[in-house]
């Protein structure tokens, strides 16, 4: 590891966010660029920077910063270049002549312990001199913070973060209660805390710890989907976290309980545990969706005979199960539409928005994610939005140091419209379904639309399962496959996959194909060829249309060593394409990729080929698809042109926000639906190896389904009913809304 020590010439770029600069020093040897996370700096500071040379194809050599040390000058010359800089305000660099040639060296000293004298220097007066005293006093202060901080392994965007918080506060926080972290800055999670108490010194069985533990127990069950923990889950786990005996976690969670932190009460036959946001959440969610439901007054015709008419006039048929969705929908203010491929839902969709329409009534149309509503839009010809933007979201939820996204439309400014139609329901979690119906006022239809056997969403809660489970909504299961459908062995066989049926490979099959595979090498060899050669001319469509999908991120068949392979395969490197390193994928000119977190601030633009801005916006999407178009070095920028033409530039230091999509995760590929789809199956975890994993899978293909591996595997998956359980209490509670409603009509 190099250690240098020079002085901040220039500061060529910093993020705000991250900490993520490029500074020049002039250091013995002339001028040195340094890059990494660092504090904000000024020219003319001495700094002591650790790290490695790395060579930059643009800019040459440079180090990246591994450990750093902000340094005060030390002789007169070197004080006077520092004040000079301009990073003490008020001071020039005339007035810092004048400062070093009465103070010499120990000018700074003087400005801190005795500014009275610095009072007597030209141009300098006595409240001067206090304000002076003040910044240099504040520079020391960050310094020794830095340096305190760096002691118990704080990273330097932390011991920045840490510094902006609590000011000189910092040393107490840190050595008694350094948990507090937790609660007041984003991304500090129990691990990170628990690791600077050790260092400070805090007994295991600390009042603190073992609140936060329990506290860490219940936000982990909350990111595995779950609203609670039953309550001997919840001590039993937090007692082998901290390893502490579970009576004194017990004691915790009572305290907890009093402190009103925690909810305790019976749910599905245990004593539930549940974090107080996440109760009081789940209970208004349906106590909203009770008051969302009930029957609306219809004037005029029959609801029958104008629908008849209404779609006579069109090209839409029903029968007579989707006729019964549209009349129900009609009629009351919440409904529930479910189904498996092929059973119709889409066009029941387009049915009841031809029918409001003509009834005069606004819609709007959503869905969880950008391609899901992109999907949505083009089946049905009305343009959706995300729930997201149809809840003008603002600011991102990673940013917020609550975690509680903002909605602009909630309560108080509802949304305007007369019916609310939400496709893919399955993926909607808890807390959007919470911000969603604060945000729609009873009198509105709501009609929720999706497949209850797809996975459940990645975020907590199991919010249409749990509707559905509930015996209370109105809900209509279509289940006749239609007669286009009923010639693709991928509808026929994901509905097999439901009815735990065997599934038998058919060779003459012209949709639903089968390679087997007995090794990883093997497979990943035939994944190549099926995207380079075999596939595209089959299914017309581009080699980067047609999607990997695979349950795994690791491991030989996991989507991080598949894009690897892939991007080798695919978008070798080549003397022409760019390419940049990044710490988490090396992305190249040409390269698939996928936004991998909401970004609504994020610019486009599209250009339709001009080079000219034709149409501009805001917001990329999690999940949306695109491909790197250029790389510069200079302005460290990527840019990104995403499958509907829109252009977005992102610095390097975002470029987290984006991975390589030759290869997604069956969750990923949730909402999305791609010309032709391969499953590439060798080993799969037990966790994941479940029918509704598969079924999810399956039914992203809309021409083409290749499974390449082990058919075997395919079959255990499919033959796998059991699923992880998720506790939630959604059905019961609206099952109790229910009973006490009844008794008091009685």
């Amino acid at each position: 590891m190099a250690r240098v020590t020079g002085t901040v010439e220039h500061v060529i770029h910093r993020n705000a966010e991250n900490g993520y600069s490029v500074v020049e020093i002039a250091e013995e040897k002339g001028l040195l660029t340094l890059v990494g996370i660092l504090p904000e700096l000024q020219p003319g500071e001495p700094i002591e920077a650790e790290g490695s040379f790395v060579a930059h194809p643009v800019y040459g050599e440079q180090l990246a910063v591994e450990h750093f040390t902000l340094l005060m000058p030390s002789d007169a010359i070197a004080v006077e270049k520092y004040l000079a800089s301009g990073i003490i305000k008020g001071i020039g660099p005339a007035l810092a002549g004048r400062i070093v040639k009465r103070f010499g060296a120990d000018a700074l000293r003087v400005m801190e312990e005795q500014p009275e004298e610095l009072a007597k220097v030209k141009g300098i007066s006595k409240n001067g001199a206090r304000l002076i005293q003040e910044q240099v006093a504040a520079k020391r202060e960050m310094r020794e913070a830095m340096m305190f901080l760096e002691q118990f392994g704080i990273s330097i965007p932390l011991a920045v973060k840490i510094y902006e918080k609590y000011g000189q506060t910092l040393y107490s926080v840190i050595k008694t209660n350094p948990y507090k972290l937790m609660d007041d800055i984003t991304h500090v999670g129990f691990r990170i805390a628990d690791e600077i108490a050790v260092r400070a010194g805090l007994p295991a069985d600390s009042e603190f710890r073992i609140r936060s533990g329990v506290n860490y127990a219940m936000q982990q069950a909350l990111q595995a989907g779950h609203i609670y923990l039953p309550r001997e889950t919840l001590i039993s786990y937090a007692a082998r976290l901290l390893e502490l005996d579970e009576d004194l976690i017990e004691n915790a969670v009572t305290d907890l309980t009093v402190d009103k932190r925690l909810v305790q009460r019976m749910a599905g036959g245990v004593h539930a545990v549940y974090l107080a946001k996440y109760y009081y959440m789940e209970a208004a969610v349906a106590a909203m969706l009770t008051a969302l439901d009930r029957p609306l007054h219809i004037e005029g015709n029959t609801v029958e005979e104008e629908l008849w008419h209404i779609l006579g006039e069109g090209e839409i048929t029903l029968e007579d199960m989707q006729q019964d969705a549209v009349l129900r929908a009609v009629k009351n203010g919440l409904t529930v539409i479910t189904g498996g491929p092929g059973t119709g839902k889409t066009t029941t969709i387009s049915a009841l928005i031809r029918y409001f329409d003509a009834k005069g009534l606004s819609i709007e149309l959503a869905a969880p994610t950008g391609r899901a509503a992109k999907r949505i839009t083009e089946a049905t010809g009305r343009d959706a939005r995300t729930i997201h933007r149809l809840l003008e979201f603002m600011g991102s939820p990673e940013d917020n140091e609550n975690d509680t996204p903002h909605f602009q439309r909630n309560e108080s400014n509802p949304i305007e419209a007369d019916v609310v139609i939400i496709d893919e329901v399955s993926m909607v979690d808890l807390p959007l379904m919470y911000a969603l119906l604060k945000a729609i006022i009873p009198g509105t239809r709501l009609v929720l639309v999706g497949d209850a056997n797809q996975l459940p969403s990645v975020g907590p809660g199991n919010v249409l399962r749990d509707v559905i489970a509930s015996g209370v909504v109105d809900t209509i299961e279509l289940t006749r496959i239609f007669r286009q459908a009923e010639t693709s062995d991928i509808v026929l066989n994901a509905h097999r996959i439901n009815r735990g049926e065997e599934i038998v490979p058919d060779k003459t099959s012209r949709d639903f194909m089968v390679l087997r595979r007995n090794n990883a090498a093997e497979i990943q060899q035939a994944v190549i060829r099926l995207i380079r050669d075999k596939l595209p001319p089959y299914v017309h469509a581009d080699p980067f249309e047609i999607q990997v999908i695979t349950p795994v991120r690791k491991g030989v068949l996991g989507v991080e060593n598949l894009n690897r392979i892939l991007q080798d395969a695919l978008n070798p490197p080549a003397e022409y394409k760019k390419e940049r390193q990044f710490a988490h994928s090396l992305f190249r000119v040409g390269d698939k990729v996928m936004q991998i977190k909401n970004n609504y601030q994020k610019e486009w633009s599209k250009t339709g080929g001009t080079g000219f801005s034709l149409k501009e916006g805001t917001g990329v999407f999690n999940g949306d698809l695109g491909i790197v178009k250029d790389i510069r070095f200079f302005s460290e920028e990527l840019v990104v042109l995403f499958d509907d033409d829109r252009e977005a530039v992102y610095l390097f230091s975002e470029a987290d926000e984006l991975e390589l999509a030759y290869a997604v995760t069956v969750h990923k590929s949730q909402g999305s639906e791609y010309p032709a789809v391969i499953l590439p199956l060798l080993s799969v975890p037990l966790p994941l190896m479940t029918r509704n994993l598969i079924y999810t899978a399956v039914t992203r293909a809309k021409s083409c389904v290749v499974v390449v591996g082990l058919w075997e595997t395919f079959l255990r998956m499919a033959s796998n009913d059991t699923e992880q359980k998720r506790y939630s209490s959604l059905a019961e509670q609206l099952r109790e809304i229910r009973e006490r409603t009844e008794r008091f009509r009685m």
